[in-house]
């Protein structure tokens, strides 16, 4: 079980009234840029974004898997792998952005040096560098961070993809949906979405492949409530799923939501090591059986995950 500590920023939305179909978003930044940091790279165990040289992510307090050691850690953004019990994300914030000045912004993601150091044999040397990039940016933009990749792997090595979040403007009958593609070692793919009032099946996206990240679209909601939508990755221009389909998301009028394909495709084993991150679930049985004392982070099944940018 994982324990973090996450700084929160508020977010309110009123609708405009001379127009009732017309959603103003209050709480972005009206001075400076904002940043979002995902970790979405398997089997890095976790990662710390700074800004300007200056470190912007919390520490916190994790209980992991050490091979037969279970250890409370001090460490940056983990992993949010899919054979454990947290229900949170790998991101920083959490809620909304970190607002950061403007200008000629240098973002850098390093892997993060735990304490105390771990035991196991890790997929990355601590304080290793994950990438790097210097981003111009103007007051009022908003930017998502992505560490992805494999550690080693020549065709989708380590490192880092900065995307310039662009919202539509909100209107009171619509959420607004993007996809992100990062299995590193997964086809292209296509992603529907299906209403769980309509049980209708729209195409969000096709044929996108890894690391790329779609724009925001607009879907059908309940302007005065919640509207479940169900989301799933095919193969491109087959019906062969990658991975489970996700858990209802609960999408509400007038908000922004990023889901996530992450996870591995198949198994990688990582150059230099001993280490095979698997694409299947963390096995929990039989107790103290080798495979499940191996570390959370080794088992990374395809799947989807969502998180709301504001």
């Amino acid at each position: 079980m994982k324990r973090l500590s996450y700084l929160f920023f508020g977010l309110v939305l009123t609708v405009a009234g001379c127009k009732k179909s017309v959603i103003t978003q209050f709480g972005d930044t009206a001075s400076g840029v904002s940043i979002k940091f995902l970790h979405a790279a398997p089997g890095t165990p976790a990662v710390d974004g700074y800004i300007n040289n200056v470190k912007i992510t919390p520490v916190s307090s994790v209980s992991v898997t050490d091979n037969t050691v279970v250890t409370s850690i001090v460490t940056g953004v983990s992993y949010n792998y899919f054979g454990a019990t947290a229900t949170y994300l790998g991101l920083f914030p959490n809620s909304n952005y970190a607002t950061v000045p403007s200008g000629s912004t240098a973002i850098k993601v390093v892997a993060s040096t735990t304490a105390p150091v771990l035991i196991s044999t890790q997929t990355n040397a601590p304080g290793m560098l994950i990438g790097t990039v210097t981003q111009t940016t103007v007051n009022g933009s908003a930017y998502s961070v992505f560490a992805l990749g494999l550690s080693g792997s020549a065709t989708s090595p380590l490192g880092i993809k900065v995307v310039e979040d662009k919202f539509p403007a909100a209107d009171a009958s619509k959420a607004y949906v993007r996809f992100a593609y990062m299995i590193p070692n997964g086809k292209p793919v296509d992603v529907s979405a299906t209403s769980a009032s309509t049980a209708t099946a729209t195409t969000l996206t096709s044929n996108i492949a890894y690391s790329n990240v779609s724009d925001f679209v607009a879907v059908n909601v309940n302007p005065a409530g919640l509207t479940n939508y169900t989301f799933q990755m095919y193969l491109t221009g087959t019906t062969t799923k990658l991975g489970t389909v996700s858990a209802a998301v609960s999408l509400a009028p007038g908000r922004y939501y990023t889901i996530i394909g992450r996870g591995l495709a198949a198994d990688y084993a990582v150059p230099g090591t001993n280490i095979t991150l698997k694409a299947s679930t963390r096995p929990t049985l039989p107790v103290g059986a080798a495979a499940t004392r191996y570390p959370e982070i080794y088992f990374n099944p395809p799947g989807i995950t969502s998180y709301t940018n504001k």
